[in-house]
C-alpha cells in the first residue's frame, strides 16, 4: 500500500535538524530550519506557513471574502445579511487575486450588476443602496487582508453615489387600511407594533414578552447580552391601541416569542406576508417593512413632536431626523420666517 502524501507544509527531522517539506508544482520542496530544537522548528513552520500564505498569486479574493466573514462571526449582529452581501461579490470577482481589485474591476461589476429574480437575471439594476452595502463589504475586506499583511496598502475605489432619501411614506389612513387586513394573528402583532413604536423589523421580531412591561406600560427592545450598535434599541411607552393589541397577542400566546409562528420564532421578516397585505388593503404603492418607521417619523414631523423626543422615540440620530422634519413639519422653522424682514 502507498504511503499518503502530505502535501502541506510540515516538519520532518533529517540529519540531526528540523527541516520544512511542502510540495509545489508536483515537486517535493525541503528547507532546513538550522535547529534540532523541535519547538523552534515549530516557529520557524508557523513563520514560514505565513510567508506562504501572504504570497499575492495565492489568495483569490473569494478567499480573501471568506477570511472576512469568519472574522466578523461573533462579532456582527446579523452574520446572514453579511454573506448574502458577499454572494454576489464572489460570484462576479471572486475569481480575481487580491492584488487585481480595482476601481476599473469595480466599475465593470457595477455595470453589470442586475437584479434577479427568480434566479433569472432581470434588465433592471440594483439599487444604490445595495451596490453601497456590498461596497462597504469589498472595501472592508481588501482592508482586512491589508492589516493582516496580504497587501501591501488597500486599493482606492471609489464607493457608488448615496442613493436618494426615502420620499414615499405610508398615510395614517393607508396605515389604518393595512392594520385592518391583517388577520393572521403574527402579522397583525407585527404591524401594531410597527406602526406605534416605530421599531425596526429586527427588534420586532426578536421581542419577548418578559420584555412587555404592564404595570409600566413600556416595551423594551433592548434584548439583554446583544452588543449596542449603530442601530440602537428604544424603549418606549405603549399605547391604548397598542396595549389592547398586545393584550389580545398574550391571551393567545404560545411560546416566549410576541411575534411567533406556531410558538417559534419568525426570523426571516414577513416579506410575502407584508407584501400580500399590501395588496388586501389596495394600496397603490408596494411599501416594505422599514416604510412602516419611515412613516411613523414622518407623522411625528406633521404633529409637532421636538427631534429629540423623536429621536428616542425611534432610537434614531437626531442629525438622520433632520431630514425627514425638513420635509415634513410645516413649523419647523417657522420661527425664522416669522421673524425674518427686509
Amino acid at each position: 500500500m502507498s504511503r499518503v502524501k502530505n502535501e502541506k507544509p510540515h516538519l520532518e527531522f533529517r540529519r540531526g535538524k528540523w527541516c520544512i517539506v511542502w510540495w509545489s508544482d508536483g515537486k517535493r520542496n525541503r528547507l532546513s530550519t538550522g535547529t534540532e530544537d523541535e519547538a523552534e522548528g515549530r516557529r520557524a513552520l508557523a513563520d514560514f506557513e505565513c510567508q506562504l500564505e501572504k504570497a499575492p498569486l495565492k489568495m483569490t479574493f473569494s478567499e480573501c471574502l471568506s477570511r472576512y466573514v469568519e472574522s466578523r462571526r461573533g462579532k456582527v449582529s446579523d452574520l446572514k445579511r453579511l454573506e448574502e452581501a458577499v454572494v454576489p461579490l464572489r460570484g462576479m470577482m471572486g475569481y480575481l487575486r487580491i492584488d487585481q481589485v480595482t476601481q476599473r474591476e469595480w466599475d465593470r461589476y457595477m455595470a453589470a450588476r442586475f437584479v434577479k429574480r427568480s434566479g433569472v437575471l432581470t434588465a433592471t439594476p440594483v439599487s444604490l443602496g445595495t451596490l453601497r452595502r456590498e461596497y462597504n463589504v469589498l472595501r472592508a475586506s481588501l482592508r482586512r487582508a491589508w492589516k493582516d499583511g496580504f497587501l501591501t496598502r488597500p486599493p482606492e475605489i471609489e464607493p457608488p453615489r448615496d442613493s436618494a432619501p426615502r420620499d414615499r411614506f405610508l398615510t395614517k389612513t393607508e396605515a389604518r387600511k393595512l392594520l385592518d387586513v391583517c388577520d393572521t394573528p403574527h402579522v397583525r402583532v407585527f404591524m401594531a407594533i410597527a406602526m406605534y413604536t416605530g421599531a425596526r423589523k429586527g427588534s420586532i421580531l426578536s421581542l419577548t414578552w418578559d420584555r412587555v412591561f404592564w404595570e409600566r406600560d413600556i416595551i423594551d427592545f433592548q434584548e439583554p447580552g446583544r452588543p449596542l450598535t449603530g442601530k440602537r434599541r428604544a424603549i418606549v411607552p405603549m399605547t391604548k391601541d397598542l396595549r389592547d393589541e398586545l393584550e389580545h397577542a398574550y391571551k393567545m400566546r404560545n411560546g416566549d416569542y410576541v411575534v411567533h409562528w406556531h410558538g417559534k420564532p419568525v426570523p426571516t421578516g414577513l416579506r410575502w406576508s407584508f407584501a400580500k397585505a399590501c395588496e388586501r388593503a389596495g394600496l397603490n404603492w408596494k411599501p416594505t417593512p422599514h416604510h412602516i418607521k419611515h412613516s411613523v417619523a414622518s407623522w411625528l414631523a406633521m404633529d409637532g413632536v421636538p427631534i429629540d423626543q423623536a429621536a428616542d422615540w425611534l432610537a434614531t440620530d437626531p442629525i438622520t431626523l433632520r431630514r425627514v422634519y425638513r420635509k415634513f413639519d410645516p413649523t419647523y422653522l417657522r420661527s425664522i420666517a416669522d421673524g425674518f424682514k427686509l
